[in-house]
């Protein structure tokens, strides 16, 4: 008990923390600006512009305090005098600066998430072999990198299991003193989330900094067993591979005794974190080898039984590309699957063996892959636009060099209008439309044109609608244009060439209700003109709203008004329901323009405006037992 106290005294924190602020003085700096410009974001409203930025600094320091951590422990592995320590410290400092400059202000763009998650990755994949720069092509013995390799991960593990435990502990006190003295009025629930902030941003970073190993230890073997880990790694780590080993082999040999029938996708990214973890506890179970014979077979075989699963992971990337070329998911794969085949080689051809291979290869490759031109921001881009040209010459949308949009949606072969639909969004994921604008110049243009005619619109009539709400009028006098959105483009775009990424391939005979609805994309439906009109009633489905409301039944062709739950009318639209019917016989569309929903019904002594968002017609062509009794319309009814 005595030791516990000694280790929490005041002299020993100063001196965790003195020896913290002379190895990492940039990276305190950088947890620091962290936290400020968290708690700045979160805590006062700025412009989305100015958001972003922020935001785009906080990204750039988290990537910076990973590379200062293998900065510091490269510099002191090299031996460096203390002028070139403090010289080599100020690589992070430049690191960051070009990291913010390169991070896009667009933090949604697929683009953008795919650079931090690789930026991350081969800096977190170094620092696993940073103190061994000079020795991987040497002799470098397995029990000391493995005492490393043990206490970084371990650095890892506690350090998110410290944040937790401490945000937690302290919310508990936090919300106990908020509800046992009554103060919700005083303290607001922001102080949890601002304590979220300076438990992650803060305090944490600087924990992992007091665990992260010495110089001294970089050349011993300091590894000390651990009776949990120990349990973990005998007991629940390794046979759960060998059972997900053998789900694999046995959906292997599935697909091995019909061949034709093609593996399933999802096989790729199952071998890919099977065989991942799966080096990871050969990794873990190094210092067990030679303690217990399962683990000593699990590891003379493991790179072997991984070699033919590889081949299965192969056979599925490759028809899939072969179908439908690369695309940054298979790109990936593609990458993994390279790199756990030079891994397997190396462990079976190898007699060296040395675990620092793995995290090693995967710097190198992730590094590799965000080179030009081969990269993964440019290559599954570039494949793609190049099949989208393709297709759309093959569609004869592109006729030299000039789109020449198609009449109708039956105009091209479904299969070719979903491919080439899927890849003017794939690459308007990418690059935020930039080289959809560009092949679409014209039709772009005009949808800019109409949108900020649209917004401008908007404004106006809300500026007429609000002007004696001076709080809302004054939001909508700050409102301002932001150009369309990727979805107002793909949509725009693919309305005007006539492609579509669905069809109903279900034979006619077998649908029981058409139904009819409103297509959102092209057509304005907002305000409903109600001039001459005196009442308004909302169709509902055949369920009670309110007591007063409209119900449609298209198999008896009726409109029910209901006032006070009574039926005070029913209005005949056999017309109505004709003549929808009649239209889709010519065209096949159930994606109809405001105005085709929209029918004026004379009935008695009224006029009914009848306005469809939905409508379900029950389909004459229907040859199959009835499943339901149900039909579903809504919207709204008129009365002159």
């Amino acid at each position: 008990m005595k030791n516990i106290f000694q280790s929490l005294s005041l002299a020993n924190f100063k001196n965790t923390i003195s020896s913290v602020v002379t190895r990492f003085p940039v990276t305190l700096i950088v947890i620091f600006l962290t936290s400020v410009l968290f708690f700045i974001v979160v805590n006062w409203v700025f412009t989305q512009n100015t958001e972003n930025d922020i935001y785009r600094a906080v990204f750039s320091l988290i990537i910076t305090y990973f590379f200062s951590v293998w900065i510091y422990m490269t510099s002191e592995k090299l031996w460096f005098k203390t002028n070139k320590k403090y010289l080599f410290q100020l690589i992070p400092i430049l690191f960051w600066i070009w990291f913010f400059i390169w991070f896009d202000r667009d933090l949604e763009n697929f683009n953008n998430l795919v650079f931090f998650i690789l930026t991350l990755t081969w800096i977190i994949s170094y620092i696993f072999i940073s103190p061994y720069i000079r020795e991987l092509l040497l002799e470098l013995k397995q029990s000391v990198y493995y005492s490393f390799f043990f206490k970084i991960s371990v650095v890892f593990l506690i350090s998110a299991i410290f944040w937790w435990v401490l945000f937690l502990l302290w919310n508990i006190w936090i919300m106990s003193v908020i509800e046992l003295f009554d103060l919700r009025n005083t303290i607001t629930e922001d102080i949890i989330q601002n304590w979220a902030i300076i438990s992650l941003s803060f305090i944490t970073p600087i924990f992992a900094l007091t665990q992260v190993p010495d110089e001294a230890s970089f050349k011993k073997d300091t590894f000390v067993e651990n009776a949990f880990f120990s349990f973990l790694i005998k007991y629940v780590w390794i046979p759960f591979i060998f059972v997900y080993f053998i789900i694999l082999y046995t959906y292997s040999v599935k697909v091995l005794l019909n061949f034709w029938d093609w593996p399933k996708w999802e096989v790729s990214w199952l071998t890919i974190w099977f065989s991942t973890f799966w080096y990871i506890a050969y990794i873990f179970s190094y210092t067990f080898e030679d303690k217990n014979k399962f683990i000593k077979t699990f590891r003379s075989y493991f790179p072997y039984a991984v070699i033919p699963q590889l081949f299965m992971l192969f056979y599925a990337i490759w028809l899939r590309i072969w179908q439908y070329d690369i695309t940054t998911n298979r790109y990936f794969v593609v990458v993994f699957w390279f790199w756990l085949l030079f891994i397997s080689l190396y462990f079976v051809i190898s007699k060296k063996k040395s675990l620092s291979f793995i995290p090693a290869l995967l710097t190198l490759f992730t590094i590799l892959i965000s080179i030009w031109p081969w990269s993964v921001y440019t290559l599954p881009k570039a494949r793609q636009y190049y099949r989208l040209i393709t297709n759309l010459e093959k569609a004869n949308i592109l006729q030299a060099s000039v789109i020449i949009p198609l009449k109708n949606y039956e105009d091209i072969k479904p299969e070719l209008s979903k491919e080439i639909h899927s890849e003017i969004q794939y690459i308007c994921d990418y690059d935020n439309c930039d080289k959809i604008k560009e092949l679409f110049s014209e039709k772009y243009e005009e949808i800019e044109k109409k949108h900020k005619e649209d917004f401008e619109k908007r404004k106006k009539e809300d500026f007429e609608r609000y002007k004696n709400e001076p709080e809302i009028l004054k939001t909508t006098q700050n409102r301002i244009y932001s150009e369309p959105s990727k979805w107002d483009i793909i949509n725009g775009i693919s309305d005007y060439i006539k492609v579509k990424s669905y069809f109903d391939t279900t034979t006619e005979d077998k649908i029981e209700f058409l139904n009819f609805h409103i297509d959102y994309r092209n057509n304005e439906i907002f305000p409903i003109d109600t001039t001459w009109y005196n009442k308004i009633y909302r169709l509902w489905n055949d369920r009670e709203q309110s007591i007063s409301y409209g119900k449609v039944d298209t198999d008896i062709q009726t409109i029910e008004l209901i006032e006070n739950w009574m039926t005070i009318e029913q209005i005949n639209i056999s017309e109505i329901t004709e003549k929808i019917y009649n239209d889709y016989k010519k065209s096949k569309n159930l994606e109809l323009k405001t105005e085709d929903m929209t029918f004026e019904v004379k009935w008695k002594n009224w006029t009914y405006k009848v306005i469809f968002e939905n409508l379900d017609i029950k389909n004459p062509m229907y040859k199959w037992e009835q499943n339901k009794n149900y039909n579903y319309s809504n919207w709204y009814i008129l009365i002159k």
